[in-house]
């Protein structure tokens, strides 16, 4: 039974990241899927079961994607080592989960003011996942860029799977220049390091 509801939370990712959230029916996953009609209202009986089931599986996708990726473990670490597991966050992204991400973007317009996207948006990353390596760097207010840093990450994502460079191939070099750019306005202390910035 929980392999069926992954089918079907799977098949209405696909749905949404092809064709949008308007899409998203219970006859269109049944067909995404190859189930007998009938199948997936069986699991979710209204659309918002279905909504619901959708940005489930959507964040803890993400969420599994970001766990894996060493964020966690940057507590003590210097700006050089967040700027490069940031920039590898975006190319596994874009070469693994670029579906996902174009379904999460539609989800996140759509449902907004309708719905809590929180668990959608944090799926990727939250700002206090940086605020302590950040400060381990020295920066002055490792809050505000955090928040700052996250802001061109998540362009960087959007533009690539829904905006003007959908489909694009990933430029590491220049994804990691645009980050390092962001910490580089941020005043620090200590020796410089590659990016130009004080450790």
């Amino acid at each position: 039974m929980e392999d069926r509801r992954m089918l079907i939370a799977d098949s209405a990712i696909e749905v949404v990241a092809r064709d949008g959230v308007r899409a998203l029916t219970h006859r269109a996953v049944d067909s995404e899927a190859g189930l007998p009609s009938g199948s997936t209202s069986y699991y979710c009986r209204t659309r918002a079961q279905l909504l619901s089931l959708t940005v489930d599986r959507l964040t803890s996708l993400l969420r599994g994607f970001v766990e894996v990726s060493g964020i966690q473990e940057l507590a003590s670490s210097n700006a050089d080592e967040v700027l490069s597991t940031l920039t590898r966050m975006v190319e596994g992204l874009l070469e693994d989960y670029r579906g996902e991400l174009a379904a999460r973007s539609a989800l996140i317009v759509e449902l907004a003011g309708k719905a809590d996207t929180t668990d959608l948006v944090a799926s990727l990353l939250d700002p206090s996942d940086l605020v302590g390596a950040l400060d381990a760097a020295g920066l002055r207010d490792p809050a505000t860029a955090a928040v700052d840093l996250l802001t061109v990450y998540e362009g960087l994502l959007w533009e690539r799977t829904v905006g003007r460079l959908a489909g694009a191939e990933v430029d590491a070099k220049h994804d990691a220049e645009l980050l390092g750019a962001v910490l580089a306005r941020h005043e620090h202390r200590g020796p410089r390091n590659l990016f130009g910035l004080r450790r």
